[in-house]
């Protein structure tokens, strides 16, 4: 398991965060599911190998769904790369625990009347699990066994006689309407779906700067893992508050190494031509030149485009000849 899952199986193990996530995807913000109805399990499920060995397999994130009794079971599976066999990979999931319910009934009633086994009255509770996509590429493949199988020239009767599993599977880019989020969740997957432009990225947090203000380490963690930032995740070992990080100071410094990283460029462009020229004063002819530059989009508020001079030499160009550097 990859850190970036290990991570947003943290974030998403809080109830709160779990609740808001399904309630969001499903039932557009209304609050069906309450975290208080919702208990850990283990994530860990008992399965058997083809030769009869028993074995192991790992969820990702399970709660038990528990009003007055127990109702469902709840499960989310991170994905950051397409797969084909999604479909059968759910679907043994799901078996594999309703086969735990199954032991765990018969177990009951062999402490009870010494007969291990499940009777035709006893039931067993609904397995619902959800895709959770958090990555670039685009998903092409199969949503549903159906369109995993090869049917061939075979009669309609057969496609009718085989059953179907199809995949509840959500991409995180294009599919989750932030809005109906109540938690930090709401920023988490923000930040996630403008992953790719960081001038989006940083508008997002600075127009939400009072929530960001309160994120918890687990949500700063989800963002530093997903945007493979290294500045940011020297910021949450050096800014420790409490189990809270402050986003919006931590994404302010990563502006403020951004403008120093445009300095040492203009810097390096600098002495590179006046070594070409045999003339010293290009070194600070260049470190000037991005230093005004940068200076008069903080004056008008341009931050993110402090981020993108930084990195995009065609962006300063235009930015130069604007201004008359």
């Amino acid at each position: 398991m990859g850190k970036k899952d290990i991570t947003l199986n943290e974030f998403l193990g809080d109830p709160h965060i779990f609740a808001d996530l399904l309630n969001g995807c499903f039932f557009r913000g209304r609050q069906e599911i309450r975290p208080e109805e919702l208990l850990p399990m283990d994530s860990v499920q008992g399965t058997e190998s083809r030769s009869g060995k028993p074995g192991k397999r790992i969820r990702d994130t399970k709660k038990l769904f528990y009003r007055h009794r127990p109702a469902a079971v709840l499960a989310v599976e991170n994905q950051e790369n397409p797969d084909c066999r999604m479909p059968v990979r759910c679907m043994r999931y799901d078996a594999d625990e309703y086969e735990r319910q199954i032991k765990a009934i018969a177990a009951v009633h062999k402490e009870k009347a010494g007969l291990s086994r499940f009777g035709k009255e006893d039931r067993l509770i609904p397995v619902f699990t959800l895709v959770l996509y958090y990555g670039a590429a685009e998903w092409d493949y199969p949503d549903r066994l159906h369109d995993l199988l090869e049917f061939g020239g075979a009669a309609q009767w057969l496609l009718d006689m085989v059953p179907d599993y199809p995949l509840r599977r959500l991409s995180i880019r294009k599919d989750l309407d932030i809005e109906l989020f109540r938690t930090e969740l709401r920023e988490v997957m923000g930040i996630l779906q403008r992953v790719d432009d960081k001038a989006a990225m940083c508008a997002f947090v600075n127009s939400n700067r009072d929530a960001f203000t309160r994120m918890t380490e687990r949500g700063f963690a989800v963002i530093v893992n997903c945007t493979n930032s290294r500045r940011l995740e020297k910021y949450i070992r050096e800014n420790r508050e409490g189990g809270r990080i402050d986003m919006c100071r931590a994404f302010d410094e990563w502006m403020d190494d951004c403008r120093k990283e445009g300095i040492k460029i203009g810097e390096e462009r600098g002495e590179r031509r006046g070594e070409r020229r045999g003339e010293r004063r290009g070194m600070k002819k260049g470190e000037n030149r991005l230093a005004q530059l940068i200076q008069r989009l903080g004056e008008e508020e341009r931050f993110t485009d402090i981020l993108r001079v930084a990195e995009d030499a065609s962006l300063r160009s235009r930015l130069y000849r604007k201004y008359g550097l």
